[in-house]
């Protein structure tokens, strides 16, 4: 072989070698129908759980699924469900069902989907959470406020304990119960 004929055959070799360094890894086809069959497994499991009110579960099934197999197939549902109960978050705020939102977003916050590589492509973020959770303790602390000032301090304690559901550290919330039940208490102590 002449010199130039080996150098020809080199560069075609060593062409078709970075060619396949840089093509993406095929999978062997049993994988593939593997990989399949958990997204579907997955998505009928989370869907189930959501049929049933339950989307802490259904988010906790994506959540276990994404880190067991990092599968890119399971994105497009995770995000989807995350959409749809921030959505029943907002909707739930405003019909001014605050204890139900409160919970919902909180809810969401603490799964996790807003820290997955696919968060950027969320329509919500850790801030949006973190305000709509700090505006539903606001309006359920206005709630007490008004029954305090109505003297209904059983219904304005209870109002405050619901922020406590789902706004555990709001100091705001404590200390009004804790003035109220010792207003409330003494009051008892005088019938």
């Amino acid at each position: 072989m002449a010199a130039s004929s080996v150098r020809a055959f080199a560069c075609v070799i060593l062409a078709m070698l970075a060619a396949s360094a840089c093509a993406p890894a095929h999978r062997h086809p049993f994988s593939l129908s593997q990989d399949s069959k958990v997204i579907a497994d997955t998505e009928r499991m989370a869907q189930k759980q959501v049929a049933l009110g339950a989307y802490g579960k259904a988010l906790a099934i994506y959540s276990t699924a994404y880190d067991k197999k990092h599968l890119r197939g399971l994105r497009p549902g995770y995000l989807n469900l995350g959409e749809q109960i921030r959505a029943a978050s907002d909707a739930a705020y405003q019909r001014g069902e605050l204890l139900e939102a409160g919970l919902a977003y909180r809810m969401i916050f603490e799964s996790g989907i807003t820290t997955r590589d696919f968060a950027p492509s969320l329509s919500f973020d850790d801030d949006y959470l973190n305000r709509h959770i700090e505006a539903c303790s606001n309006g359920l602390i206005e709630i007490g406020l008004t029954k305090y000032r109505e003297e209904k301090l059983d219904e304005a304690i209870e109002a405050w304990k619901m922020v406590l559901d789902f706004d555990h550290g709001n100091k705001h919330a404590r200390s009004a119960i804790d003035t109220a039940t010792v207003q409330l208490q003494r009051l008892r102590s005088m019938k």
